[in-house]
């Protein structure tokens, strides 16, 4: 079987699991985008790559190292995060090298799989974002054994759409924007009709995140139809500036918010203000290395907010950069905008179709909102899911013009 015909079974396969994974909370998110890059790895370019790695390239795979040797000096014992970093991340990139090297009748074949996952994930979030989490939380009583009676087991219910629902709005930019392309009345309606669940599987579930960074990905994706490469430079140079400058931008900002404006905000906001303004004091002590990988598993420092006791530091930091700083220090936060604004230059040499471009710049920006605010930046279920989401966003190559 050619290299062709391999990535397009992968794909074929993987695309409609992750719809199921994405259901389960994005449990099974990281394994299935392993095995679609171990599956379908198109060895010529990877060889190509690694005999004459580009800037980017090299950087990226120099933060990788640091981050994970990071972890000989962290406070957390255990090497399962160095391991996911190290043998994880390859098989994640091969996803999306993958998909941009089908040619156009297999691309069409595969646009295919992938309006059915992403059609999938939103209507089951979009019936759970409109009955309350119902659904998930029945599950979690007869299977899993939650106590009906406990308040925490709606919790634990919206906890776990919530994780799903960033995974399928990742998806429902590319797809909203593929059906778009069929010019078709019927097409469009369904495209628009993509937009209105992701929208409503955003604003559900508690998480004002997913909604926020819906709103931007829409934005970044409607600016880079008009200019794919100057939106791709923005989106990476935006970033490449945050994570340098992190500590210095996020302690700005917890300065600017006083107490009259703190008392206005909900409880999860002040909580991560909170959360934020311990972080940079911990990265005052350790700012060049970082505290290692993974340690803020283990820091375990409290304070009391609106009258209940609160973790300084509940498993991660709840910002990206931030998190960078904390456990990798300046070198790995260095690293990493180096490798940022190195991708942004090799933009520049390239012309990317408009629509590849547009998805492209939909999911970094959906996935770069969401790690900013809320998730630990190595979880490794996220990091599948933004690599299938960038394996159907290079399918929008030619879809303007379907076989």
């Amino acid at each position: 079987m050619n290299a062709e015909r391999r990535a397009l079974w992968t794909l074929r396969v993987a695309l409609p699991a992750a719809a199921w994974f994405t259901m389960a909370g994005g449990l099974g998110l990281a394994a299935t985008a392993a095995l679609a890059g171990l599956s379908a790895a198109p060895l010529r370019a990877a060889r190509r790559a690694l005999v004459r790695p580009g800037l980017a390239l090299a950087l990226s795979i120099a933060a990788i190292a640091w981050i994970t040797l990071s972890s000989v000096w962290s406070t957390y014992d255990r090497p399962d995060q160095a391991l996911k970093l190290l043998l994880l991340t390859p098989l994640f990139t091969l996803v999306p090298l993958a998909a941009s090297g089908l040619g156009p009748q297999a691309r069409e074949r595969a646009r295919g799989y992938a309006v059915f996952t992403a059609a999938v994930a939103l209507v089951y979030f979009f019936a759970e974002a409109i009955t309350g989490g119902v659904g998930a939380a029945s599950y979690k009583i007869a299977v899993e054994g939650y106590d009906a009676d406990a308040p925490s087991t709606a919790d634990f219910a919206l906890r776990t759409l919530s994780r799903g629902a960033t995974a399928a709005v990742l998806l429902a930019g590319p797809v909203a924007l593929m059906l778009w392309r069929r010019q078709t009345a019927a097409m469009r309606v369904a495209a628009i009709g993509m937009v209105v669940l992701a929208v409503t599987a955003a604003a559900g579930f508690r998480v004002e995140a997913n909604l926020l960074a819906l709103l931007a990905g829409l934005a970044a994706g409607g600016v880079a139809l008009a200019a794919p490469r100057r939106a791709l430079q923005a989106i990476l140079i935006g970033a490449a500036v945050f994570v340098l400058f992190a500590p210095l931008i996020m302690s700005a900002m917890v300065a600017l918010i006083g107490p009259e404006l703190r008392a206005g905000l909900p409880t999860s906001w002040v909580w991560r203000l909170e959360i934020w303004d311990h972080v940079g004091s911990l990265i005052s002590q350790r700012p060049l290395t970082g505290h290692g990988l993974d340690a803020a598993r283990v820091i375990d420092d409290t304070t009391v907010l609106r009258g209940q006791e609160i973790a300084l530091l509940p498993l991660h930091a709840h910002n990206a950069a931030l998190h960078i700083w904390l456990e990798a220090g300046a070198i790995g936060a260095a690293l990493i905008a180096g490798a940022l604004a190195a991708m942004a230059r090799a933009v520049e040499r390239r012309s990317p179709d408009r629509d590849v471009g547009a998805g492209v710049a939909y999911v970094l920006t959906v996935w770069l909102a969401t790690v900013m605010v809320g998730y630990g930046v190595w979880q490794e279920w996220h990091h599948g899911a933004l690599a299938l989401a960038l394996a159907v966003a290079m399918l929008l190559e030619g879809a303007r013009d379907p076989v």
